[in-house]
């Protein structure tokens, strides 16, 4: 199983995902690995849950992506809640992560366009290969409510 490093938010998550996203969101704290280092959320004009998954997102594309050398960069990423659990002003989110090699990914993207809808293309094994070439993993995201202004 891959280990990715976690993110550090160098002390201002705010700062750090508008610099790095050029995203402006009403929040603090950090990643949101364990409760003590929840992310905190103040208001949204998008609803929560969906701000939440973006976030997460966020952290993710950090951990699979950004900090990651040239040819162990992911893509593809994908982000499935599955399961979410209300902790007094906290809530622990856990996502199904997606993804696939960077180098990988662009290839079967290449190849599916390429080859769809041409007779020698078949499309049943090229997604069983894109599947085999899935990385698999889930993820917790803390989340601290008690400053929530939304709904």
């Amino acid at each position: 199983m891959i280990k990715f490093p976690r993110v550090s938010n160098e002390n201002n998550l705010k700062e750090m995902i508008n610099r790095v996203f050029e995203a402006e969101l009403d929040v603090d704290g950090d990643w949101g690995y364990q409760q003590e280092n929840a992310t905190i959320i103040y208001s949204s004009t998008i609803p929560k849950k969906q701000l939440q998954h973006h976030l997460a997102y966020m952290r993710v594309y950090l951990e699979m992506n950004i900090t990651q050398e040239v040819n162990s960069r992911y893509a593809g990423i994908d982000l499935i809640e599955l399961d979410r659990e209300k902790l007094g002003e906290f809530e622990k989110v856990k996502y199904k992560v997606t993804a696939i090699l960077e180098k990988d990914y662009h290839k079967f993207i290449d190849e599916y366009k390429n080859g769809y809808e041409k007779d020698d293309f078949d499309l049943n094994e090229h997604f069983a290969r894109r599947k085999d070439a899935t990385l698999n993993r889930e993820i917790v995201h803390w989340f601290d409510l008690s400053r929530w202004n939304g709904d």
